[in-house]
């Protein structure tokens, strides 16, 4: 057997993931990799980093898949520092697609992917990049929380997210793109979700996407948002925004807050434009609620871009049912990723 670190000669990096010391780290929702794998035995070995911020509790541990050839064949809560998988074993050599993807959200715990171990005639090589690339950057909705639970009053819990089910991912898919998150629950522009009108700028989006993200955990002995994010690594023919929908908790105590919200806006598209000068930029809005979709359609004139346009998702009404939280089902984020992705074929 020989060991084969998956980084980007190996395999096709998902999202924002980090290779360090031969290990790779999944991080926000959706990171992982996707490669092929020729020969006979194959075993992947994951697990939770010694630093990792779950306070050994389990709503804050990560969440993974395994696929081979588009199947799951694991999909769990990481709870331990090291877990073995045999992927492969056979007698003469195969050929499979293997996909490893992080489920669950950044902030609270990350999760380690050690070198692949395979047969020594074994290859590993990374699967060809989609003809379309696409970044969605947004709050809860874009993590897929909740989808996973129809407990609508359950407490927060890594365990109820499926970034494969959220409209981002149904969108990627159906029009045969790569994707990258940057998503968080509970955060916003302004102001991260709020129960009683104060502010809260502690879930602050903006301040982290030049970044490889934010977490508690820590990446070996580097806080993942100090880690500078390398645009060249993706560059996306389409980046969708989704946020206001945390902002709103807050500005519908305080009204006036509304112009705050659309000049923050305003700064965080330029932000997002000097990174992606070539991207389409489409800000959307709608899944769970419209408000602040006026504030949006302002930002976006008075930013003067003719690449850059707003979406209104068809908003739950609750016929197709409900995830934790009052968070969409998962038939209402599959809804939602066939309307963003007619209209992204629309543009391009």
């Amino acid at each position: 057997m020989k060991s084969i670190p998956l980084d980007k000669s190996s395999a096709k990096l998902l999202g924002r993931a980090v290779v360090r010391d031969d290990i790779l780290r999944l991080t926000l929702s959706g990171t992982g990799c996707e490669f092929v794998f020729t020969g006979c035995k194959l075993s992947l070995t994951v697990g939770v980093d010694e630093c990792c911020h779950t306070d050994g509790k389990r709503c804050n541990m990560p969440r993974i898949a395994i696929l081979c050839d588009g199947r799951i064949i694991v999909k769990k809560v990481v709870e331990e520092r090291a877990e073995t998988f045999g992927i492969v074993s056979s007698d003469t050599p195969v050929t499979h697609t293997v996909r490893i993807v992080k489920l669950s959200e950044c902030a609270f715990s990350l999760t380690e992917v050690r070198p692949a171990e395979v047969d020594d005639e074994a290859t590993v090589s990374p699967t060809p990049a989609l003809p379309m690339k696409v970044e969605f950057i947004g709050d809860s909705i874009t993590c897929g929380y909740g989808v996973d639970d129809s407990n609508m009053q359950s407490d927060f819990s890594c365990e109820a997210e499926n970034a494969m089910k959220s409209y981002a991912c149904v969108a990627a898919e159906l029009l045969g793109a790569d994707y990258s998150l940057f998503s968080y629950s509970g955060y916003g522009l302004i102001s991260g979700y709020s129960a009683d009108g104060d502010r809260n700028t502690r879930e602050i989006l903006p301040q982290w996407y030049e970044s490889c993200g934010f977490s508690y955990s820590r990446v070996g002995d580097a806080r993942l948002q100090d880690i500078p994010w390398d645009f060249s690594e993706f560059t996306p023919d389409v980046v969708v925004i989704n946020l206001g929908t945390n902002d709103n908790s807050f500005c519908t105590f305080h009204n006036e807050a509304y112009r705050e919200f659309e000049d923050e806006y305003l700064a965080f598209l330029q932000t997002v434009r000097r990174n992606n000068p070539r991207a389409h930029i489409v800000c959307s809005l709608g899944i769970m609620l419209t408000e602040p979709l006026p504030y949006i359609e302002n930002a976006v004139r008075r930013l003067g871009d003719d690449r850059v346009s707003v979406f209104r998702f068809t908003t739950q009404d609750g016929l197709l049912g409900y995830g934790s939280n009052w968070h969409p089902s998962e038939d209402t984020q599959h809804r939602a990723g066939e309307e963003l992705a007619e209209y992204i074929r629309s543009l391009t």
